[in-house]
């Protein structure tokens, strides 16, 4: 009896900070105790998250240590983009800038958008491609869907400009150095000579 009363005032001092320091709030998008999801009740012995999938998770706010909101003030719409190799660089950064661009003066995403595109740059050099990364500045929100639509406007440049979008390729072998049917042979993700080729 004495452990379960500890606990419960436990979970009414977390809870009662949650709130006064605003923490969270019912309609926002948080992760906590190892949970995300929009908050829908908020009292000061328990959280209620419901998750994208519609499962319901009560939190005791006496387990809740860390808050990630990801609804306070603004957000950003992170996006890796990766490219062959035998891409040029700054063309790929252009065509980014003006998808971005576009997608800023529609009328339904307009409003979403706080900031223009930041590219952070090249960030890292892939097995099969070049990653850059890049973001936008949102609404509370407003990140997951202006993301979706960047990429599935991005992915209609790229293929309108001719910018090649890497997957990976596999060269198979059989018994005697002959290639299988229907393997490629000649080139890899990257445009570049595969080690089969090079090796003939």
């Amino acid at each position: 009896m004495g452990f379960g009363a500890q606990s419960l005032v436990k979970d009414i001092f977390a809870g009662f900070f949650l709130l006064v320091e605003n923490q969270i709030r019912v309609g926002d998008v948080v992760e906590i105790a190892g949970k995300s999801g929009v908050v829908e009740q908020l009292s000061l012995r328990r959280t209620k998250l419901r998750s994208y999938d519609g499962s319901v998770h009560y939190i005791s706010n006496g387990l809740i240590t860390t808050v990630t909101n990801m609804s306070t003030e603004f957000a950003f719409a992170v996006v890796d983009i990766g490219v062959a190799y035998r891409e040029d660089i700054d063309r790929v950064f252009a065509v980014m800038r003006e998808t971005a661009e576009a997608l800023r003066e529609s009328p339904d995403f307009g409003p979403k958008i706080i900031d223009g595109l930041d590219i952070a740059g090249v960030d890292q050099w892939a097995d099969s491609a070049v990653l850059i990364r890049a973001r936008i500045r949102t609404q509370p929100l407003d990140q997951w869907s202006v993301r979706r639509e960047y990429l599935k406007r991005l992915k209609a440049a790229f293929d309108r400009e001719g910018i090649s979008i890497p997957f990976p390729h596999r060269t198979l072998m059989v018994e005697g150095g002959v290639v299988a049917p229907g393997a490629p042979a000649d080139t890899d993700a990257a445009g570049l000579p595969s080690r089969a080729a090079r090796a003939s």
